[in-house]
């Protein structure tokens, strides 16, 4: 039973409406702006339509039922935009982060993902994965937030139960393949 921040960053102006990254976070650690740094690294991928923005503050969660169980404030919010300027862009399909962790839930390795999605074309190699400077740049943003040894990956509660379970980043890597959201809204 350990309480976690929320940390909401919202992803909006572009084709196909706006989306949300989800950070979690020890109760005492502050990773507001370490994300602003972490969008302020990647930002140069995006068309400059794409804004996030992430409040000062947000919900506290019990993790291993996942209820809300207060509120944390004191952050310095922030927003941002991408600075690829007017281009040409994959709406939803672009790279993710995958969150390692060391703590295993029910024999697996706890993982976690961030989408980086609406790339601007020219991140795309002929082999249809992300060109070497893209990819570089996502390592090393991710290699860089993950060891601020504050973010922590949330394994939700199974329906009715008490067994969510939350376990400390250790690592940030972004695979070279292209990744895609889809919606659940059609």
């Amino acid at each position: 039973m350990v309480a976690i921040r929320r940390v909401r960053v919202v992803w909006q102006g572009l084709a196909g409406g706006a989306g949300v990254s989800t950070f979690y976070t020890a109760f005492g650690d502050d990773v507001v702006t370490d994300l602003a740094t972490f969008f302020g690294a990647i930002k140069s991928r995006f068309p400059s339509g794409q804004a996030w923005s992430c409040a000062g503050a947000g919900d506290v969660i019990e993790d291993s039922t996942g209820e809300i169980t207060g509120g944390w404030t004191g952050a310095t919010a922030w927003t941002d935009t991408g600075s690829a300027g007017a281009v040409v862009y994959a709406a939803g399909v672009g790279a993710f982060v995958r969150w390692g962790t060391s703590t295993v839930v029910n024999g697996r390795r706890l993982k976690g993902r961030t989408f980086l999605t609406s790339l601007e074309t020219v991140n795309y190699d002929s082999a249809g994965t992300l060109v070497t400077s893209c990819f570089n740049n996502f390592n090393t943003a991710a290699g860089v937030l993950a060891a601020t040894d504050k973010l922590l990956v949330w394994h939700r509660p199974t329906p009715g139960g008490s067994d969510g379970e939350s376990g400390p980043v250790t690592s940030g890597t972004v695979p070279d393949k292209v990744s895609w959201l889809q919606t659940r809204r059609d």
